[in-house]
């Protein structure tokens, strides 16, 4: 096999095309013969997962870590040190909870923190609470999911101390911290500070070329796509399992091919290597790897980051939790802050255990729960407490607030998907001649199919609404060509983003690119551009080579990089797409974003990679009502409302089959999640929640009829029904 691979990397070089969107999926809607009250069957008629010995072991071991919780809990916060004057005053900031998390003095917390509860408050003035305490700001590490949300909590840090020197926290994503501790260290780790970062995207070409070359495509059975690939080499890899391990337990209908997957693994992660290119997985392995390893590189970090606080800990995975087990194992000093109630993440390799056996990882730690919700009424609460009561495992917790104003969740039940999004539709309108604003309402799905019909209503009745999701800014092809002329820049030996321009250029195909790239290597990542003979091919060539030379000064701003590099790439622009103009903006975008960095060539291309702004530039809104620029509606999944929080709430397709996915029935671990999911959707809203459901939808060969099993579960006392399904 090795000899194999070795021939196999020899010839390598990606392919790149075009991002093409995936079209939605829609329903066909067909008449019921009669309509349905809601919960007419028991949740025991409901299809129940297959329980085995081994499951049936973990699920008892973890409900009893969560019966076991109640003896740490912490109630009472410990009196403030009096030796000191405090600039702020803790006592009557907080609640009795958050203080008790706060003014922990040392050791191992778990802060459970249910939604609403004021998590990021706790964590904000858990940090002020170090600093005023004597810690140094640059000894404190907190990580967070997002670098919005690290930065949002040290801005707030820093206003209430009044000090600049908050800002030496070191704050960020996971990923970003290893990033940023590989480069600084990069000598003792025997590894290239300047390594590139490849993006999903970029794994999935890399894959799928080694995929071209095995001839794997051309088998008699279809061998899975490049996606899929990634998908399961990354599932492994953030599980810390084998790949056959991951196909045998999650992609049953794979197993034929498992020999060919880990080729391709081995493949992979071999080009990776030869080519100073790194992956989001990458990243965290390697900074693993050489924490357990590297006994001088491990406790340079141990020493300089002795306190450690981590923000959504229900989302880390088997690597990140193990990261942070070896950071703390020396001072001990870790607070994690989480929800499981709010653990939606499994399929990016999120281990819900994690946060439910920390108890059993620290045995002395203390557990702090924030209870009190400050976003929601208690009639909503009251139905949420209820939906959650009805979960196998997790941390018992009761949600409670001192709104509370009338108002309980409405289910109802529509004849079919046309009428249910009418409904939503006109009760939206209904609700902004009430003086709620477009923007302080939400429809929330399972799956973006879900919203299909809610959509074309909104078209209908002209009313402005913003989609969470789409082709992300830094995806869009145009964006990827510009960064890969700065990557090239960077990291000479990138042959990813090499092979990206070059076949930009007329008369350079796969072949010929792969032969300059060959050249490239051997002449230590220098483009001379007479690499190929042939006039058309040579000349542009030549003028790639030039405008590399001229934009690739240390000291240049990344910007004027970028000024030079766009009046090279448009005419190329021009010819590719036919909304040309309209990418043209985009990359006025990026330039826009690239002036804060100065000549930090590697800290924009590392955070375009890390935490690429998406969501600002990929909004798709309608047409206003009217001159007065409301802001939209929100149309989104679930998943990717999480942290989001508006007055009024819908969850459309509330069937079982749609929410919980069918996919979700065969497994009490996934169907846990999807009640989860729910929860999470649940509780976004402040006020209003409504929950509906057409009286059937057709998929392929399956008809979906039950309302979900999550609402026949719940206590009908805490919310309001009709039935308004026509005869």
């Amino acid at each position: 096999m090795a000899d194999r691979i070795d021939e196999l990397l020899s010839r390598l070089v990606p392919l790149k095309g075009p991002d093409v969107p995936t079209p939605p999926v829609r329903y066909r809607s067909d008449n019921p013969s009669s309509s349905q009250a809601l919960s007419p069957l028991p949740p025991a008629r409901y299809e129940q997962p297959e329980w085995n010995e081994d499951s049936e072991v973990r699920l008892n071991r973890l409900q009893e870590i969560g019966r076991s919780i109640e003896s740490m809990v912490v109630s009472k916060p410990s009196p403030l040190p009096v030796d000191r004057k405090w600039k702020i005053d803790y006592p009557s900031e907080l609640n009795e909870r958050q203080l008790a998390a706060v003014l922990q003095d040392v050791g191992p917390v778990l802060v459970i923190a249910g939604a609403g509860s004021g998590k990021t408050r706790t964590i904000v003035y858990r940090v002020a609470y170090l600093v005023e305490r004597g810690v140094p700001p640059e000894r404190i590490l907190l990580l967070t999911f997002t670098r919005k949300a690290a930065q949002e909590m040290l801005s707030r840090v820093g206003a209430l101390l009044r000090e600049e020197s908050v800002q030496r926290v070191m704050g960020g994503t996971f990923h970003a911290f290893a990033n940023s501790m590989l480069r600084r260290y990069a000598p003792m780790l025997s590894l290239s500070p300047r390594f590139s970062i490849v993006d999903t995207a970029d794994s999935e070409e890399i894959i799928d070329l080694i995929r071209h070359e095995l001839h794997l495509e051309k088998k008699e059975k279809a061998f899975p796509r490049k996606n899929r690939l990634q998908e399961i080499i990354s599932r492994a890899r953030n599980l810390q399992i084998s790949v056959a391990d991951v196909i045998r337990s999650q992609f049953k209908g794979l197993l034929e091919y498992i020999t060919e997957i880990e080729t391709i693994d081995e493949a992979y992660r071999r080009y990776k290597k030869q080519n100073q290119v790194l992956d989001y997985d990458d990243l965290l392995e390697t900074f693993l790897d050489n924490l357990k390893e590297n006994v001088s590189f491990r406790e340079k970090i141990q020493e300089h980051f002795p306190f450690i606080l981590v923000d959504e800990y229900q989302d880390t995975n088997a690597v990140q939790k193990e990261i942070l087990d070896v950071l703390a194992s020396r001072d001990r000093n870790i607070m994690v802050v989480g929800d499981d109630s709010q653990s939606i993440y499994a399929f990016r390799g999120a281990r819900f255990e994690n946060i439910l056996r920390f108890p059993e990882s620290y045995p002395d730690c203390r557990v702090v729960k924030l209870e009190q919700n400050y976003r929601s009424t208690q009639p909503l609460l009251d139905f949420t407490n209820n939906l959650i009561a009805k979960a196998r495992i997790g941390f018992p917790k009761t949600l409670f607030s001192l709104d509370e104003r009338p108002g309980k969740p409405k289910v109802e039940l529509f004849f079919n998907q046309e009428d249910e999004a009418e409904f939503i539709v006109a009760k939206i309108l209904e609700l902004r001649e009430r003086d709620v604003p477009l923007s302080e309402m939400a429809v929330l799905y399972r799956a973006g199919y879900h919203g299909n019909f809610v959509q074309a209503e909104l078209l209908k009745r002209s009313i402005p609404y913003v989609v969470y999701g789409g082709i992300r800014f830094a995806e869009r092809r145009h964006i990827k060509d510009m960064v890969a002329y700065l990557r090239v820049l960077f990291n000479p030996f990138d042959a990813i983003a090499w092979n990206r321009i070059l076949k930009l250029l007329p008369g350079i195909g796969p072949a010929t690119a792969r032969r300059i790239i060959d050249a490239i290597q051997l002449n230590r990542g220098r483009l001379e551009g007479g690499e190929i003979s042939g006039k058309k091919g040579g000349e542009e060539l030549k003028k790639l080579a030039r405008i590399l030379q001229e934009s690739s000064p240390d000291s240049m701003p990344v910007v004027k990089k970028l000024e030079h590099l766009k009046g090279y790439y448009l005419p190329i622009l021009k010819t590719l797409e036919d909304d040309y103009e309209n990418r043209v903006m985009d990359i006025d975008v990026l330039m826009t974003l690239a002036v804060k960095y100065d000549d930090r060539v590697e800290r924009f291309l590392t955070d375009l990679a890390l935490d690429p702004p998406s969501q600002k530039f990929q909004d798709r809104n309608t047409p206003l009502v009217d001159e007065t620029e409301e802001k939209p509606l929100v149309l989104s999944t679930v998943h990717s409302a999480k942290g989001l929080e508006w007055n009024t709430v819908f969850v459309p397709h509330l069937l079982d089959g749609l929410f919980p996915s069918t996919k979700s029935l065969n497994s009490w671990e996934d169907l846990e999640e999807e009640r989860r999911l729910f929860y999470v959707a649940c509780t976004r809203a402040k006020e209003r929640l409504y929950l509906t459901f057409p009286s059937l939808v057709g998929l392929f060969d399956a008809f979906f009829t039950h309302p979900s099993r999550f609402l026949a579960e719940i206590d009908p006392d805490h919310y309001e029904y009709r039935n308004s399904a026509r005869l």
